[in-house]
């Protein structure tokens, strides 16, 4: 079994929990004293840049040791990952919406990840992120494998471009929603950029690894920032943009690597929340949904808890049931021997 990393367990546990507060937040009406909190949903940028810089680091690892990309197996591991826990919860859906439902009909977007170009979401809203990933290991593994061809300096370049290239879509208004992939991939960018300097730029490592740190320290204070003037405006400072969220949690990820033997990462209950996050995401809209129809008159923190302790319930039945037996399956289709000393490293 793989080492995993305590320090990105910490931050998958952050991420998972940011979004979290921000969904109840929501449903419990969103009171003005509370609204601000909703900023948490950035927790989703914080995993793309997660997924971003481990997915990179693999596949770097692995074309700078043989060479060579094999995508198929690739493709094969993330999808036997990510997709069983989707199409359950998917299925489970269809299947309230179709008892529940005069008339429906399954939206077939659903099937191939494309619903985040499908507007308005008809059911299953937080998937869209999901659509984003998805596609993101659609293309990252061939895109690395192409721009392997040209010297160090052209491909940190072409991430760069391909880092700023969001930027510009939303720019020029080249969407159709905030959700599409091409305007939406920030984070998953700027983690395989990051990946990609501490592989092949040493130099330029070396000095953010110098650096990190302040980095992280600025980020930090930074994203309180955006909170803060939620609650008091700040002239000089609105809600951060899509790049913004994606440099930042770069920063985060960039100190969590290279300060991860730390004991303040030794934070209890982080390596559950990080294992069940995914079952977690999948899940805790359905766990608001079921104490909203209770009808029952709470506070917020007994709301927090009731929705909070609901999600976990459901998460560790779906992470037992479907995710634990294929990642049982993902483990015997082993990548290239490289991959798997970056997965080692790395995870």
């Amino acid at each position: 079994m793989s080492k995993r990393l305590q320090s990105l367990d910490v931050l998958r546990s952050v991420a998972i929990i940011l979004v979290l507060v921000a969904h109840i937040i929501l449903g419990y009406g969103a009171p003005s004293s509370l609204a601000p909190l909703q900023l948490g949903g950035v927790g989703v940028d914080l995993f793309f840049v997660l997924s971003g810089w481990l997915l990179g680091s693999q596949l770097f690892k692995e074309i700078t040791d043989t060479g060579n990309i094999e995508i198929r197996r690739f493709w094969y591991r993330r999808w036997i990952r990510t997709m069983p826990a989707y199409y359950a919860v998917l299925g489970a859906i269809s299947v309230q919406q179709m008892l529940t439902k005069e008339s429906w009909s399954f939206p077939i977007d659903y099937l191939f990840f494309v619903q985040n170009y499908n507007q308005p979401f008809e059911i299953f809203h937080i998937s869209w992120s999901l659509a984003v990933e998805e596609q993101f290991y659609l293309i990252i593994a061939p895109a690395i494998f192409y721009i392997w061809r040209f010297s160090a300096n052209k491909r940190l370049a072409i991430l760069l471009i391909a880092l700023l290239t969001p930027s510009i879509f939303r720019y020029f208004g080249l969407y159709e929603n905030e959700y599409q992939t091409h305007v939406r991939i920030d984070g998953c960018v700027a983690g395989v950029t990051l990946a990609y300097i501490r592989s092949q730029h040493s130099l330029f490592w070396q000095a953010l690894t110098r650096y990190c740190l302040p980095i992280f320290i600025m980020s930090t204070i930074l994203f309180f920032l955006y909170f803060l003037q939620r609650y008091i405006p700040i002239s000089w400072l609105s809600d951060p943009g899509m790049l913004e969220r994606a440099l930042i949690f770069s920063g985060w990820v960039l100190f969590a690597i290279n300060l991860a033997n730390k004991s303040f990462w030794n934070i209890y209950g982080s390596y559950y929340i990080a294992t069940r996050s995914y079952s977690l995401y999948l899940l805790h809209p359905e766990a608001i949904a079921i104490v909203n129809r209770l009808n029952i008159e709470l506070n917020f923190l007994f709301y927090f808890i009731a929705v909070f302790i609901i999600s976990l319930i459901f998460a560790e039945i779906l992470y037992r049931t479907i995710e634990m037996p294929f990642l049982r399956i993902k483990s015997k289709i082993t990548p290239s021997t490289s991959a798997q000393k970056a997965l080692k490293s790395e995870q």
